[in-house]
């Protein structure tokens, strides 16, 4: 089209006078068709590790899609390489445990990731058969710290089936679970402990008094063992904690209109706290009036 163009508008700068219009000459005019661009890049002439590396920015519906829809491509986006560092990116457990599933005789690592995925979503639905069915496809062992390594590395996992398994099925693997928090050289108790109850939304997952103080209680021992420079038991960081949650509730119960005042705080909090400083308690004291309670 371009070249027709360009022959008519060069025709109207220099018109054919009339009386030689019967004499001229016909001219043929070869007009060259613009060669037809294909829109599939050359992936497949590429080094194949070069175009694995190209695919491996795709998630994985992505990749799916384009090897259903760029023919060239299909044996490409099965690759394992691309599909077993999706399964390391999504479940940070496949990291920790990579040894053992390289063992495993695959058929596919595109597989192991449908069913990674599947166990997800099972899980969300039935906490129980969905650490089942990993159990059942040899990805998860039925130890404690096993179930706890994948519980506490997976960050997809809908909070109240995490809550639910683990306070109401499986409180052994809690003990392994809240081991795995490293709290060292974390001075701030009201903000570790913050933290770590986000982990278990209180009102999210219906919490009730005995569920709270079992997390506690784990939450305390944990902190004691990272922080032994802090001079802090568990009981006393237990004290404190439950003390933090009274003056968080203090502050935001509408019904309560004289609010807890430092000097209160310090002096209910010491009687179960022997050994801790005022200047301590007062700094737990600020830290929950400046930024909330600890219990969300």
């Amino acid at each position: 089209m371009g070249a027709v163009l360009a022959i008519l508008s060069s025709q109207a700068l220099n018109p054919i006078e009339v009386g030689e219009a019967d004499h001229a000459p016909e001219k043929k005019v070869k007009v060259s068709k613009p060669e037809s661009k294909s829109s599939l890049p050359p992936l497949t002439l590429l080094p194949q590790e070069v175009a694995i590396k190209i695919l491996s920015n795709l998630t994985a519906t992505e990749l799916c899609l384009a090897g259903c829809v760029i023919s060239p491509w299909s044996d490409m986006t099965e690759d394992d390489i691309l599909w077993f560092n999706l399964v390391k990116s999504e479940w940070k457990y496949a990291k920790y445990v990579q040894d053992r599933i390289l063992e495993q005789s695959w058929q596919s690592f595109k597989k192991l990731y449908l069913i990674m995925d599947e166990a997800q979503l099972i899980f969300s639905v039935n906490p129980l058969k969905g650490i089942e069915y990993l159990q059942d496809n040899r990805i998860l062992s039925e130890d404690a710290s096993d179930i706890a390594l994948y519980l506490h590395t997976t960050e997809k996992l809908r909070k109240e089936e995490l809550c639910n398994y683990l306070l109401q099925h499986r409180p052994d693997v809690l003990e392994d679970y809240v081991k795995l928090e490293d709290y060292s050289n974390q001075s701030v108790l009201p903000n570790v402990l913050r933290n770590f109850l986000t982990k278990f939304p209180a009102k999210q997952c219906n919490l009730d008094k005995e569920q709270l103080g079992l997390l506690l209680i784990k939450f305390s021992l944990r902190y004691s063992e990272c922080n032994p420079q802090a001079g802090l038991s568990q009981d006393i960081v237990y004290n404190i904690c439950c003390s933090l949650m009274l003056l968080g509730y203090d502050f935001t119960h509408p019904l309560i209109k004289n609010k807890m005042s430092k000097r209160e705080f310090i002096r209910n909090t010491r009687e179960v706290t022997p050994g801790v400083s005022n200047d301590y308690l007062g700094h737990m004291y600020d830290n929950i009036y400046l930024i909330g309670p600890v219990v969300r």
